[in-house]
């Protein structure tokens, strides 16, 4: 028998999540790849976590205009 867990916000069961890459941003800085786990019922985050297995790409600068 597996251990299931419940949603704390709408309360179903949660047997699978949405799983969402999302950068992690301290002082407007992106500082670390995250993961982040939503229900897939109501669409509330259960979590975050950094991802280990990515690096941080530098923010793209905006090439300048041409004249």
């Amino acid at each position: 028998m597996a251990i299931q867990g419940v949603c704390p916000k709408c309360g179903k069961r949660v047997l699978h999540v949405q799983v969402e890459s999302i950068v992690g941003v301290v002082d407007g800085q992106s500082k670390a790849r995250c993961l982040s786990y939503s229900c897939i019922h109501c669409r509330s985050v259960l979590g975050v976590q950094i991802d280990h297995r990515r690096q941080v790409r530098p923010r793209r600068t905006p090439a300048p205009a041409p004249a």
